[in-house]
């Protein structure tokens, strides 16, 4: 495993460290999904560019298509989760529960693309 999949591996076992550390604390459950949300999308973002950064011509076209197609089923994903939601939502006790499991699913998604992205490095 190449410097930069074993150090991105290690970003995400931190972030989802201090994600759980976050949640153990016992409040504002919301606001500790939402901060797991922005690492994880700031880390995808840094482990698209390590990646595009060391690939020729040809294998850059390629993976700007591939992000492109996963751009896209990311907003469908994200679609169908937030309508799922406020279907329920008349359902469900108020608060920001359903708001926290929206964001901690999304936030999974993003992680699901790293972790491809990161095999990608190898």
């Amino acid at each position: 495993m190449n410097v930069f999949a074993q150090t991105n591996k290690v970003a995400i076992e931190a972030i989802e460290r201090n994600y759980q550390d976050c949640l153990s604390e016992g409040s504002d459950h919301y606001n500790c999904a939402v901060q797991y949300y922005a690492q994880m999308d700031s880390l995808l973002n840094t482990v698209y560019h390590q990646l595009y950064e060391n690939l020729d011509t040809i294998r850059r076209h390629s993976l700007e298509l591939s992000q492109q197609q996963w751009k896209e089923k990311r907003e469908n994903y994200f679609k169908e989760i937030d309508v799922r939601v406020e279907k329920k939502r008349p359902m469900t006790l108020a608060g920001l529960d359903d708001d926290m499991i929206v964001t901690d699913n999304k936030a999974a998604f993003l992680r699901r693309r790293v972790m491809e992205l990161i095999s990608k490095q190898s």
